[in-house]
């Protein structure tokens, strides 16, 4: 009875209520007639129908946390309707929401090097703010009732997301675990029926909704997709260990380039700035001796929770695999040049944020940073 609305449960009511009603003194008059077996299972179904009904009504829906990191100095104007549409799904879909909003400063390609590193600082510090403030939220929670569900509405630019999901890798308030996960995820030990199942909703492209859940943060995540599932993943988005890359004999990172959003031109820019060097959202320079693809093409991920989870595990087993089988290059920097949807962004950095750093678009390879000339540079 999931989906079912209120005036289906107000109908139900009343046909349980009309039942109880009309047979009541059926029932104390002919208790002990032929009718008895009978009008006992209807007394007992109109019963169990008020009870479930009851239960239904009372069951928790949840938190639905909306996550605004608007940009300004930005490209282009950031909307502010998506908080509107994402606050108005959160209300019907849960017993409570609330909005968590800060603004991430962006310089402009050419300001100078202090305003860019002040600005560097000033999105640092929006990001573990805004963290704060929900993880003080899931405080709450987990002092009140650890099952309540959870819903996190994420939207920000690809490396906020990124950078926001890192943050809730070691969240110890709320262990980020969906019921029914694997007993050996990390994130399962305890009393597991006090763990929560935290998803995050994606804005659909289709009429037939708004929102739909995208994916639900779990152990399960790590899990490589079975055979039956890699040749789904394959359909969705093709591996490309070795992609037409000439990269950087002295270079100090290695590059994962994910397409997984309909831009054509995302993967050749994206290697072209691995190859030639660009700066990370930390300000660090520097070039990719190595790179690997994981590339959706034209098309964008099918709007179903099963897809988008698919795809995750796709991308995280093909870049455990990868860099596993590559040991000359444990010492250099992981990067990520990201095309994706926000929960994506978001899953991806609960997976590896704590090893990868984003490198945000517009890709800027400006040589106007002293970290070109070789001051050491540190993953996130």
């Amino acid at each position: 009875m999931e989906g079912a609305s209120r005036w289906s449960v107000a109908a139900l009511a009343g046909v349980a209520a009309a039942v109880a009603a009309g047979t009541a003194p059926d029932v104390i008059k002919s208790w002990l007639g032929d009718q008895r077996g009978f009008l006992t299972a209807l007394c007992v179904a109109s019963a169990a129908a008020f009870a479930g009904i009851n239960l239904w009504q009372q069951r928790s829906k949840g938190v639905g946390i909306v996550i605004a990191l608007p940009r300004t100095n930005w490209r282009a104007p950031w909307s502010a309707q998506w908080v509107a549409a994402a606050v108005a799904h959160a209300r019907r879909h849960h017993d409570s929401c609330f909005t968590v909003r800060k603004d991430i400063v962006t310089a402009r390609p050419d300001d100078a090097a202090e305003v860019k590193a002040s600005a560097r600082e000033a999105r640092a510090d929006a990001i573990e703010l805004a963290y704060e403030l929900v993880n003080a939220r899931l405080t709450e929670l987990a002092e009140a009732d650890p099952s309540t569900p959870v819903s996190l509405y994420v939207n920000a630019a690809l490396p906020d997301a990124f950078e926001m999901g890192a943050r809730f890798k070691f969240n110890v308030h709320r262990r980020l675990c969906s019921v029914g996960a694997s007993p050996h995820d990390d994130a399962s030990i305890g009393d597991r029926k006090a763990v929560a199942e935290v998803a995050l909703p994606q804005r659909a492209e289709l009429a037939r909704t708004d929102f739909f859940t995208a994916v639900r943060i779990s152990g399960r995540l790590k899990e490589p997709p079975t055979p039956a599932e890699a040749v789904r993943a394959a359909k969705l988005a093709t591996v490309i260990e070795e992609p037409e890359f000439d990269g950087a004999s002295d270079g100090g990172a290695v590059a994962l380039v994910v397409h997984l959003a309909d831009n054509p031109t995302m993967v050749a820019e994206a290697l072209l700035a691995a190859r030639e060097g660009c700066l990370d959202v930390d300000g660090c320079w520097g070039r990719c001796r190595a790179a690997l693809v994981v590339d959706g093409g034209p098309a964008n991920i099918p709007e179903t929770t099963g897809d988008f989870e698919l795809v995750v595990r796709h991308v995280y087993a093909a870049w455990s695999a990868w860099i596993e089988a590559r040991p000359q290059y444990a010492g250099l920097r992981p990067r990520l040049f990201i095309a994706a949807p926000a929960s994506v962004a978001f899953a991806l950095g609960w997976l590896l944020g704590h090893k990868v750093t984003p490198v945000a678009h517009p890709y800027e390879t400006s040589s106007e940073t002293p970290n070109k000339t070789g001051e050491p540079c540190t993953s996130s």
